[in-house]
């Protein structure tokens, strides 16, 4: 990954298949982020908070460890 530091979003149609294949929400889903280990554990109140959904799914990365993948969903 050439920006091991940088968090990636997309709408979640225009995330990277295997990345929206983790999601089990169905249909529901609005947007994607890929979160680099070092920022795991930080807060970034605008994930939640100005994406507005409903829910928040978190998955570890099927391929590249300490990686995260959260799902924002409207339902």
């Amino acid at each position: 990954m050439n920006a091991p530091n940088h968090i990636r979003v997309w709408r979640f149609c225009d995330a990277p298949e295997e990345l929206r294949n983790l999601s089990t929400n169905g249909g529901d889903e609005d947007w994607l982020a890929l979160i680099p280990p070092k920022l795991v554990g930080e807060y970034i109140p605008w994930i939640g908070a100005e994406f507005g959904c409903s829910g928040i799914d978190k998955y570890e990365h099927p391929e590249l460890p300490g990686f995260v993948v959260k799902i924002g969903s409207h339902a």
